[in-house]
């Protein structure tokens, strides 16, 4: 594959060179909507120096790629359709393999989203990395959860951003080594509801099961109706916060005495807590929460919310001021790279996966909200790898309005399983809403069979050759014989016929898709084109390497904010200095 070192000392120039990209221009400029004038032999002639000068500057790359010929090994030689329209916002996926192209996706596709698929190891992050690459060196933003979580992907992101000068837009959230994180509350952006289904889409589906329904209808309640309370006091909270909230009765009391019983907010409160209210435990008076209900309800969610107060995940996660809020990711085009911890603790990855694609859709809706001038340009990207180990339902609505949030939405996973597992619809979602298909090699024969059927089928020339032959044989009666003077003859008669017909046939058939080697693929644009791709790798030397040095997290200067401190409020056990009390440190 061809590395970006290879581009960089491919060193374009001389009379050739300089007429090809003049060439090219040309032809861009006479087949733009303002040189309609020309009419179409204006067109015609720009097509044609557009093709010219990017097919010679095609052939230069394929020189430094040797793409005259196959690499040794690889077995699948298609016809590839016309590249695009050459545009200069456009995205470069790689070379065609069999031209040395450049296949670049215009920029009015390219924000219909796109999908990466295939096996592990193939090249969907080197794909991944090549896109952001070219997202950095044109200063627009990027989101990339990482659900593999590679130790050399964040040294790679940070020479992207080195070489462009970006070091300090780079973001970090990495729960499983906070020294090398950025801080990060999910919970603070977005309204009640969208919060609460944030919350509760980590307690997992039970389908046809009425008490897990009836779970997370309740949970969904609580914690609506906690974070209008909370948000009616305009306080920021945090996870153990809102843990503390749904298993303490003294917390509650707490909260109700703030809000007061005189706002709608504080009434939806008082009249959610009715349903706790039992008489009190023995010693307690009459009317008080009871806590055995409480914490048999709101128990479980409790507990998993109390994954990210804690530990590891809580110094990166329990803060009211975050170094990384989604919005202003987006709107500044921000470089963030969140690192799920999927080996070690695959649970709480999968958990804090979920909960940012909740607060990203929340952001997606606020930049929506905007005027257009407003919104991200570049196009904002968001790159979601091994996508299948945290998605949600919710997710796929994403793709219907991203669009409008100049978002564009490219997820990598490696089977068609990673997404029906969640449900048919959303893998349906998913391959209709998204304009530019990438195929590497598939790993199993349904999702070989998926990829064939996406790619389409097309109408072919079936020949078929038929053959006969056919002896027969007179014998004339010897009176006949003697009065005529005939004899006995042999006839042979021998027949080959052609015909051909129209069938339809898979483009590419199931089967060919494993024979893609390392970094080759099958791209579809816009369903009917098809191409044949070389990904290029992107390398940095390592002069370069040393001289950026290793991966410094970039520090925002701390805000004055109003959180609500709920622990200390409630005459915590005493502490060291300096030292914060935790959610289990309240008095009874």
């Amino acid at each position: 594959m061809l590395s970006f070192s290879d581009i960089r000392n491919l060193q374009l120039g001389g009379p050739a060179d300089a007429s090809a990209v003049v060439a090219a221009m040309l032809g861009g400029a006479l087949t733009s909507p303002l040189a309609l004038g020309l009419g179409p032999a204006g067109i015609l002639i720009g097509a044609g120096l557009s093709a010219a000068g990017g097919g010679w500057i095609g052939k230069r790359f394929a020189e430094a790629m040797r793409l005259d010929v196959l690499e040794e090994g690889s077995k699948l030689a298609i016809n590839s359709s016309p590249p695009p329209p050459f545009d200069p916002d456009g995205v470069h996926l790689g070379f065609i393999a069999e031209t040395g192209e450049p296949l670049v996706i215009p920029r009015d596709s390219w924000v219909r989203h796109g999908m990466i698929l295939g096996n592990t190891g193939v090249g969907k992050t080197v794909l991944g990395e090549w896109l952001m690459f070219q997202q950095i060196l044109k200063g627009g933003g990027i989101t990339w959860i990482d659900g593999k979580l590679d130790a050399g992907n964040l040294e790679k992101l940070w020479a992207m951003c080195a070489y462009a000068g970006r070091e300090d837009d780079l973001l970090v959230v990495n729960p499983g080594n906070p020294e090398v994180s950025n801080t990060y509350n999910p919970l603070l952006d977005g309204d009640a509801d969208e919060i609460a289904a944030r919350c509760v889409s980590l307690i997992p589906t039970a389908e046809n099961n009425a008490g897990a329904d009836y779970y997370r209808q309740s949970s969904t309640i609580a914690i609506t109706t906690l974070v209008e309370s909370i948000q009616s006091l305009g306080k920021a909270y945090d996870f153990s916060d809102l843990r503390l909230l749904l298993t303490n009765d003294r917390a509650l009391t707490w909260l109700l005495d703030r809000v007061g019983v005189d706002s709608d907010t504080g009434r939806e409160l008082s009249l959610f807590l009715e349903q706790f209210r039992s008489g009190g435990r023995p010693g307690s008076p009459a009317g008080s929460i009871a806590l055995d209900r409480l914490r048999q309800v709101f128990g479980g969610l409790g507990s998993r919310l109390t994954q990210f107060g804690q530990g590891k995940f809580g110094k990166v996660m329990n803060t009211y001021n975050p170094e990384v809020r989604l919005k202003d990711c987006i709107l500044g085009n921000k470089i963030l790279y969140v690192m799920l911890p999927t080996m070690g603790k695959s649970e709480a990855a999968s958990a804090l996966g979920k909960m940012v694609i909740g607060d990203l859709r929340s952001a997606v809706a606020m930049v929506q909200a905007l005027p257009v001038e407003k919104r991200p340009s570049p196009y904002y990207l968001s790159f979601f790898d091994e996508a299948g180990s945290y998605v949600t339902q919710a997710w796929s609505r994403m793709f219907e309005q991203a669009r409008s949030a100049h978002l564009v939405m490219v997820p990598a996973f490696q089977t068609k399983a990673n997404l029906e597992v969640i449900g048919e619809e959303l893998r349906a979602m998913v391959s209709g809403n998204t304009t530019t298909k990438v195929f590497f090699q598939p790993g199993e024969p349904d999702t070989a069979q998926w990829m064939a059927d996406m790619i389409g089928e097309e109408l072919q020339t079936e020949y078929s050759v038929s053959a006969s032959a056919a002896t027969s044989h007179k014998d004339t009666a010897i009176t006949e014989r003697l009065s005529r003077g005939s004899v006995d003859t042999d006839t042979k008669n021998n027949n080959i016929g052609y015909s051909e017909r129209l069938v339809s046939g898979y483009k590419i058939e199931p089967s060919d898709l494993s024979k893609l080697g390392l970094g080759e693929c099958i791209v579809t644009w816009k369903g009917s084109h098809v191409y044949h791709v070389r990904v290029p790798r992107l390398t940095f030397d390592k002069q370069f390497l040393d001289e950026i040095g290793p991966f410094r997290i970039p520090r925002s200067r701390p805000r004055s904010v109003n959180g609500m401190n709920l622990i200390e409020e409630m005459a915590p056990k005493r502490k060291g200095d300096g030292e914060r009390a935790d959610s289990d440190d309240y008095i009874e």
